[in-house]
């Protein structure tokens, strides 16, 4: 893994501020992930309070898996003092690759948060830590999740069928994947700014 000064660093676009997830965020976050429609097509639910958040946030800290095979990167998305949710990677360091998803509260919808905050992340796990394929697992009903990898440059490789079973229904799920070399060539200009490597 290349020498940066920090694995999960706060990154920065013109708009967010996506700050590394620890306990503290709880509060603000216990609302942002409170309404029960940014879950329809993942498993799970909003939080039950900021406490049982809290003590998931703090085991998330540790950002690596127990063998030390997969980092486990989660970043807070922030405008200005508003918290929208949230973006995450798992990071397979051997075969550099990641594996993306993100969850944000409804009033953030269609407002271009979301891609924005993942061509973020995106743009540092390849410069920062050389991840040469993003893949995303999405819920085929997920039409909006699946527009927003698409406009990254994500291209649908494979259909899972049966792939989940959650809240009384079979989940089928796309495989989408990025090569990162796709991703630099359709960067623009630097999206973000974040900590340089270290000496």
């Amino acid at each position: 893994m290349p020498a940066v000064t920090e694995v999960n660093p706060l990154l920065t676009t013109p708009r967010l501020r996506l700050e590394p997830q620890v306990a503290a965020h709880a509060p603000v976050m216990a609302a942002a992930l409170a309404d029960p429609r940014s879950y329809l097509y993942i498993p799970g639910k909003p939080p039950a309070d900021a406490e049982a958040l809290r003590r998931r946030f703090a085991h998330q800290e540790s950002r690596r898996s127990p063998d030390g095979s997969d980092l486990w990167l989660n970043w807070v998305v922030l405008s200005g003092q508003t918290a929208l949710g949230t973006v995450q990677a798992t990071v397979h360091l051997a075969q550099r690759t990641a594996d993306v998803a993100y969850v944000f509260a409804p009033g953030a919808w269609g407002q271009g948060y979301a891609s924005e905050a993942v061509r973020a992340m995106l743009s540092f796990l390849h410069s920062g830590l050389e991840v040469e394929e993003f893949v995303a697992h999405l819920d085929t009903r997920n039409v909006a999740s699946r527009r927003l990898v698409q406009r990254l440059g994500f291209v649908q490789t494979d259909l899972i069928l049966g792939a989940d079973h959650f809240k009384g229904n079979v989940s089928d799920e796309y495989v989408y994947k990025l090569s990162a070399a796709a991703f630099s060539a359709s960067l623009p200009t630097p999206p973000l700014d974040f900590p340089p490597a270290g000496p």
